[in-house]
């Protein structure tokens, strides 16, 4: 079968080659690749990621194949996946329950084959089966809604009538809007100039305000539609660092920040000014781990997000370099390859 493999740490390694199809093992679960979106990470590379490997974790499928001793999933069912397959169950973290932090933790598309191919064989408790109503490319949408849940409702845990900024209208920012906006927060999102059409389709499910930072004050907007004491949570989705200072300046004291874009480099902060003098609060969210899939499926169930939005441009795996040119150049939202 063909597979996407990023051969050592340098991107200039990825190729599309032939590789043996995976065959599942005891509790593992074979599935068809239907769909797999590209992600950041896809293109620019994560810490975690250990070579060579097959890229690719946000995806759904068909099931052709179960190993022995699988018995709630079957073939022909339609599904997607979890990311993290393997974690230790013994360090703090997992005894905590936050498997998404454990040092030892293995995802699909980074550490594990993932779903740049033709078929992808994970655990059968990873699984899960893909609402009726939603189609396998939206199906591929639901790994980063996940994460957006992960970030909104167990990082921040925010309440009806908070005041909620995020900035950065990727895939990712869009979702974590809509999530806010579902828990009945009053939400902005903010972009810059040429987000207008990110912005514009964020609005398909219903904003209380976007913005373009390069024609609005985003303080003065603030100020004037929210408060002027400054918004209570912002969850920062850009990986941009002067987003970061500019998410900071639009709190008010005691609010809460998230960092959820990947920086990939260090980021100066004023912690006289932002811890001391404001008592801020500063956190993450790191992907996500089996509570936030459920929720999100439960919240997908209700909400009816309208995902298809967010898939901008579908192409076949041997595209990919396009869908990569495409997704680092802002010229897409998500990029859906379907091998």
């Amino acid at each position: 079968m063909k597979a996407l493999r990023q051969k050592t740490p340098d991107k200039s390694s990825l190729v599309l080659e032939e590789v043996p199809e995976p065959s599942p093992g005891p509790g593992e679960v074979k599935v068809k690749v239907m769909a797999a979106g590209i992600c950041g990470t896809d293109v620019h590379g994560i810490a975690s990621l250990k070579p060579p490997v097959t890229l690719g974790h946000e995806f759904s499928g068909v099931v052709v194949e179960v190993g022995e001793g699988v018995k709630g999933i079957q073939v022909g069912d339609r599904v997607t996946s979890e990311t993290t397959v393997f974690h230790c169950g013994r360090c703090l973290y997992c005894l905590e329950g936050h498997f998404n932090l454990c040092p030892h933790r293995k995802g699909i598309g980074s550490a594990v084959d993932g779903a740049f191919a033709e078929y992808l064989v994970v655990p059968e408790h990873t699984v899960h089966l893909l609402p009726s109503f939603l189609s396998f490319e939206e199906g591929a949408v639901l790994e980063p809604l996940a994460c957006a849940v992960h970030a909104v409702v167990e990082q921040a845990a925010v309440r009806r009538s908070e005041k909620v900024l995020v900035l950065g209208p990727g895939p990712l920012g869009i979702l974590v809007a809509w999530v806010a906006t579902f828990t009945g927060a009053q939400v902005i999102l903010a972009g810059k100039a040429d987000d207008a059409e990110r912005l514009r389709r964020a609005q398909k499910y219903p904003l209380d305000f976007t913005v373009d930072v390069d024609a609005t004050d985003l303080g003065e907007f603030v100020t004037e539609h929210i408060s002027p004491y400054g918004v209570d949570v912002v969850f920062e989705c850009s990986g941009a660092p002067q987003a970061v200072h500019t998410g900071l300046r639009m709190l008010r004291k005691r609010g809460r920040f998230f960092q959820l874009g990947i920086l990939h480099r260090e980021v100066s902060l004023d912690f006289d000014e932002y811890l001391f003098a404001r008592e801020l609060v500063l956190s993450g969210s790191r992907t996500q781990k089996k509570s936030s899939w459920e929720k999100a499926l439960a919240i997908i169930s209700e909400a009816h997000f309208p995902l298809e939005e967010l898939i901008t441009h579908r192409l076949p795996l041997f595209r990919w370099q396009e869908g990569f040119t495409l997704t680092q150049g802002k010229k897409a939202i998500k990029v859906v390859l379907r091998p």
